[in-house]
């Protein structure tokens, strides 16, 4: 019963984290909370605006996966993070780049090898070849029934 309550507390304490919404070191942050798609599903978005950001200015866009791991390491589920406003507000400021946009695409957990696997090339495998990548997927994910490819989908979206 101990590991179960324990469990139970750790799906708690996950979800909290991820309800929060990341404080940016600079800039700031804009979730879109589920987005949704037809071709994927849904999950949470974070946009992050340069300081001084203009809505009526054209900014480049740069788009990451693992979205949930990008700017703020204390709703992360390692207490690290990529702290990617931290460098683009730095090298914005030295002059290095133009500002620029930041759309942090969540992953599922779940579906995250699946959506990130190259489809085209796993397809071009043999029967034997995609059944050790099946078994390997077990490693991560242990109720794996079957290793399916997604990740064309994910692009589409």
């Amino acid at each position: 019963m101990k590991i179960r309550n324990l469990y139970i507390l750790q799906l708690i304490l996950v979800s909290s984290l991820q309800a929060q919404v990341p404080n940016a070191a600079a800039g700031r942050i804009i979730r879109h909370a589920s987005f949704t798609s037809s071709f994927v599903t849904s999950r949470n978005i974070d946009v992050w605006l340069p300081d001084r950001y203009d809505a009526s200015k054209k900014y480049a866009v740069l788009y990451m996966h693992d979205g949930q791991m990008l700017f703020d390491k204390s709703i992360t589920w390692n207490k690290q993070a990529w702290d990617v406003d931290d460098v683009a507000d730095r090298l914005g400021k030295a002059g290095e780049v133009v500002p620029f946009i930041v759309v942090g695409v969540w992953n599922t957990g779940a579906d995250r090898r699946s959506e990130y696997f190259p489809q085209q090339p796993f397809e071009s495998l043999t029967a034997q070849e995609k059944e050790l990548i099946h078994n390997a997927s077990k490693v991560f994910d242990s109720t794996a029934s079957n290793f399916t490819v997604k990740s064309d989908n994910y692009l589409r979206f």
